[in-house]
């Protein structure tokens, strides 16, 4: 199997200045990965690897090793179909799509890998007629796959608002929010450590909530079905 792990060469000026328009839009950013542009594709890689690794911790109870190659076969099988994809709005997203590979990629992988069984491990493949929420039944196993793929899902694009929030603002405004809203440290601290007065740790701290905010709401408005919710920390 061919390795898409992305390689990390040292960025010229140019490069950075390609990486510093991102994050584009996901559908823009799908787009580009389609077309074989190798920062996209490192972009998709970075953003999406954790998504992955974390169902197959947590829903297939994969060890480390087995989580690397489940990344591997997920994307080698995106890099393979993303050309079937096609955007229908509130019909096929992205996400759905994406949630489905990794979980078919995930059952092939505990299907092939007879050593789970040997280790006693839960059985998330066996046909029967197991209680609802038994780890036994596939019903289960597809549920709570689902549940923690879009929990993950909401993180990353918390992370997703968060880089293009820190892009529509000047650095020290962004690392007043980063450590007053998300780290909840008190104010004499970050205004010390920033060399900003209480004020303008005021507003930087309005301004980009109120940015964040609107970019959330605009996640949304694309996605009915995502609920994604943030509150800063007091």
């Amino acid at each position: 199997m061919r390795n898409l792990t992305p390689k990390k060469p040292k960025k010229s000026d140019e490069d950075k200045k390609v990486a510093s328009n991102y994050p584009t839009t996901r559908m823009s950013l799908i787009e580009k990965v389609r077309n074989g542009d190798e920062v996209s594709w490192t972009e998709f890689y970075e953003r999406y690897a954790p998504v992955i690794r974390y169902v197959g911790e947590n829903c297939y109870h994969f060890n480390d090793a087995e989580c690397d190659e489940l990344i591997q076969n997920t994307m080698c099988k995106f890099y393979d179909t993303s050309g079937k994809y096609t955007r229908l709005p509130g019909v096929a997203k992205f996400r759905t799509y994406f949630a489905t590979v990794v979980r078919s990629q995930a059952v092939d992988y505990s299907r092939r890998n007879a050593r789970r069984r040997e280790t006693g491990r839960p059985e998330t493949l066996t046909a029967d007629d197991s209680p609802e929420n038994n780890e036994n039944n596939p019903e289960f196993i597809t549920r709570v796959c689902d549940e923690t793929f879009m929990r993950e899902w909401r993180w990353a694009l918390l992370q997703d608002a968060c880089n293009e929030l820190r892009e529509r603002v000047s650095e020290t405004t962004y690392q007043a929010f980063e450590m007053c809203a998300m780290q909840g440290r008190n104010t004499k601290s970050v205004c010390e450590a920033l060399g900003i007065s209480a004020d303008q740790l005021y507003v930087a701290k309005s301004r980009c909530i109120a940015i964040l905010r609107e970019i959330i709401a605009r996640y949304n408005r694309e996605d009915e079905g995502l609920h994604l919710e943030w509150e800063p920390r007091q």
